[in-house]
């Protein structure tokens, strides 16, 4: 059960043995202007540092910002979650929040406020079988996560003027001992519709010895658990040592959710607003986990139109492959 506070920063489990990171991740489209919007922060105090992270993409602009800022070795002892020019502020638990961003440029203020309730991955599906760190290795992400369906405003002040973005998004938070590099692949759908909101995940990674699903139909009425998300239509993970493609055509994922219902959601690549690149490169040059997010319009099997993210991640492993594959998600 998530509650007011889980929105705060979290202590440290005493028995954590592998790097530790909180992330927060807000993301939004805007499709009248084909505008997109990532703000991101990770807290990772075994590091002593977090990580500010502010992308504005569209036709009129190009905003880039990542910072880096000490932080306490616990991130329960901090009053504010900011790095002196990114800050979140939670307005209201759960229901509104406040990012801003300036500098000597550019000032940028968003605003997300919720569409529907949150979802707990803890109360979803878990895999068959064993993992070995338990119960939390079964679900689709092994660590602590929660989602939520957002509505976002957006103000941009610079040089150029004032110029004001919004619609549908969607927030995650997330907290754990995590290794991004243990990771192999991952889908993460994210898609609004005037009547519902659709998220669907599969996750490869170390933690079981096969693929996760999860995710989740937000409504009016509350939220429905997916157990089982078909992939069969994807065109990227093989060759499993080949970088992604341009990601230029369509795909569908067929979400099957706790009350036996399928719903069948493509994502339409070929017409993307926009994508924006949060690839991971290991120090030793020699790993690469590639992930981007690609802003679309999406579809559902009723004809029902909508937009979101989808959000794709894969795994590349070679000598100095950190040089050849960079920021962007192709080589």
């Amino acid at each position: 059960m998530i509650s007011d506070a889980d929105d705060r920063p979290h202590q440290i489990a005493p028995q954590v043995y592998m790097p530790w990171k909180e992330n927060w991740c807000f993301s939004g489209v805007d499709p009248e202007n084909a505008t997109a919007v990532v703000w991101h922060i990770s807290l990772r105090p075994t590091e002593g540092e977090g990580i500010f992270t502010c992308k504005v993409s569209g036709p009129d602009i190009e905003h880039r910002y990542v910072g880096r800022s000490p932080i306490p070795a616990d991130p329960a002892d901090m009053q504010d979650i900011s790095d002196g020019r990114l800050a979140l502020q939670i307005v209201k638990p759960l229901e509104e929040f406040q990012l801003h961003f300036s500098d000597e440029e550019r000032e940028i203020e968003c605003l997300f406020t919720n569409r529907f309730s949150v979802f707990d991955f803890a109360d979803g599906a878990l895999a068959p079988g064993r993992s070995p760190i338990g119960d939390l290795g079964r679900h689709v992400f092994p660590f602590h996560h929660y989602e939520q369906a957002m509505r976002f405003t957006m103000r941009i002040s610079d040089a150029s003027g004032e110029r004001t973005f919004s619609g549908f998004g969607n927030r995650d938070h997330s907290w754990g001992w995590r290794n991004d590099f243990g990771f192999q692949s991952h889908h993460w759908v994210c898609a609004n519709f005037p009547s519902r909101y659709v998220q669907g995940s599969t996750m490869i990674d170390v933690t079981y010895p096969g693929r996760k699903h999860g995710g989740f139909i937000s409504t009016d009425s509350g939220n429905t658990p997916v157990i089982a998300v078909d992939v069969s239509d994807t065109y990227w993970e093989e060759p499993f040592d080949e970088p992604l493609p341009e990601l230029e055509h369509d795909v569908s994922y067929v979400l099957l959710d706790s009350t036996g219902e399928t719903t069948r959601v493509t994502a339409h690549l070929a017409d993307a607003y926009r994508r924006l690149y949060l690839n991971a490169r290991h120090p030793n040059r020699n790993q690469v986990y590639q992930d981007v997010q690609v802003f679309c319009p999406f579809s559902l099997s009723t004809g029902e139109e909508g937009h979101g993210l989808l959000e794709l991640g894969k795994r590349l492993l070679g000598e100095g492959i950190a040089d050849r594959v960079g920021r962007r998600a192709t080589a």
